[in-house]
């Protein structure tokens, strides 16, 4: 929802609180990023390569963040989640349509709209970000969705075949990056 209910569009949307639904966004979201720290870190645990120029900063956040075993929110915890998401190059936010983690920093954020950004706009990840992170896991599912595409060629005419051919093979390079790039981590907790 983050996605679309971003506060340039929807400022004070379904609520004539102060808090609305973007604080319950903040806690989704924060709930979210913590949900990806910890599944980095049992990746990275299980022995995946990770690659990234955020990758280190990645590791760091993913040895440092808790692990959401469920709890009760409290009226603070909002303020808490805005808190924890402010908290700017550490807070992980898995983007699986892009096949990578976000590590999102402000400074090195293609996608950041305003200097007071606290997450990504997702919908808006571009290649060559600074904040960018993949696992092994990731360049095998850009491998599956390369072979996907492929099918759907096959099927295509010339000029959208050309189209198709052309975005597998780019997808296939990003995951040979990754492959040429990527770098055994460990979590010290």
């Amino acid at each position: 929802m983050r996605t679309m209910l971003d506060t340039h569009t929807a400022n004070g949307y379904g609520s004539r609180s102060r808090g609305g639904i973007h604080s319950v966004l903040d806690i989704e979201t924060a709930l979210a990023a913590a949900d990806t720290a910890a599944h980095l870190r049992d990746r990275i645990d299980a022995g995946e390569n990770i690659s990234g120029p955020a990758a280190r900063r990645a590791i760091t956040a993913a040895a440092h963040a808790p692990r959401f075993e469920g709890r009760l929110t409290s009226t603070k915890f909002a303020k808490q989640a805005a808190a924890h998401l402010a908290r700017d190059g550490i807070v992980l936010h898995d983007n699986p349509d892009a096949y990578l983690i976000c590590a999102f920093k402000r400074d090195t954020a293609l996608c950041a709209r305003t200097p007071d950004d606290t997450v990504p706009t997702l919908n808006d990840c571009r290649p060559g970000c600074g904040n960018a992170v993949r696992t092994d896991t990731h360049a095998r599912q850009l491998r599956e969705r390369a072979d996907e595409i492929d099918q759907l060629a096959a099927h295509a005419p010339n000029g959208t075949r050309k189209r198709l051919h052309h975005n597998a093979n780019r997808l296939r390079g990003t995951a040979d990056a990754h492959d040429t790039t990527a770098s055994k981590a460990e979590v010290s907790t």
